[in-house]
């Protein structure tokens, strides 16, 4: 699409991203390209909006449905072509959206033109993932799940039945920050519960047999 700058597809897109300044930049990255750009800060509002036919640009940490569901449930409408544009590069959480029925994945760290080309590739019925995060994939390992120091961190005090309160108190991050990170280690290990996460990583040897810690009830 970069290399279409006098022509406008006959597209309509959905920009979905929970930072306002982030979005407003996607969609006048888009406009002179496509037919019209409607911008959405909520996946509430992203179901309200979206038509059959669209392609949607989006986040998977939307606020109020954080993680791959807001792109499973509208995969499950059809009709939709979904590209996350993420900060996430883990090769796991990029597998996962394309295989939950993503059309594209490009990160929000990569150049302008990956985007316009992206949307491009889309729309001409064609899958598109960031040439960094193919190579990414093509020599991740074999064993299933890799995580990040952060991911790994979050993980093992929620072993120790810490609340999100107490993790981020821990770790000198945001309340929302480690429930991003929960929600991508739950699609990673494609569970729907903290135990039933804990359980998975102790059973593939993540983590050993922890014992919970005290944690306050304040």
């Amino acid at each position: 699409m970069s290399s279409l700058d006098h022509e406008r597809l006959p597209i309509h897109v959905v920009v979905a991203d929970h930072h306002r300044m982030v979005a407003e930049g996607v969609a006048a990255l888009l406009e002179p390209h496509v037919l019209s750009v409607k911008v959405v800060h909520s996946a509430e509002r992203l179901f309200e909006l979206v038509e059959n036919g669209d392609i949607v640009v989006g986040d998977i940490d939307l606020p109020d449905m954080p993680g791959l569901e807001p792109l499973r449930r509208l995969q499950a409408r059809g009709g939709i072509r979904f590209i996350v544009l993420s900060a996430h590069e883990e090769p796991l959480i990029v597998q996962d959206a394309m295989q939950s029925g993503a059309w594209g994945y490009v990160q929000k760290q990569s150049p302008r033109n990956e985007l316009l080309d992206a949307v491009g590739e889309v729309a001409r019925g064609l899958r598109y993932a960031s040439p960094g995060l193919m190579a990414a994939l093509l020599n991740a390992p074999a064993p299933a799940h890799r995580l990040t120091p952060r991911q790994r961190q979050v993980l093992e005090r929620m072993a120790r039945g810490m609340r999100a309160s107490e993790i981020a108190a821990d770790l000198a991050i945001s309340v929302r920050t480690v429930e991003s990170h929960r929600q991508s280690l739950l699609d990673l290990f494609h569970v729907h519960s903290g135990v039933a996460l804990v359980r998975e990583a102790i059973r593939v040897g993540l983590i050993s047999e922890i014992s919970p810690g005290p944690t306050s009830h304040t």
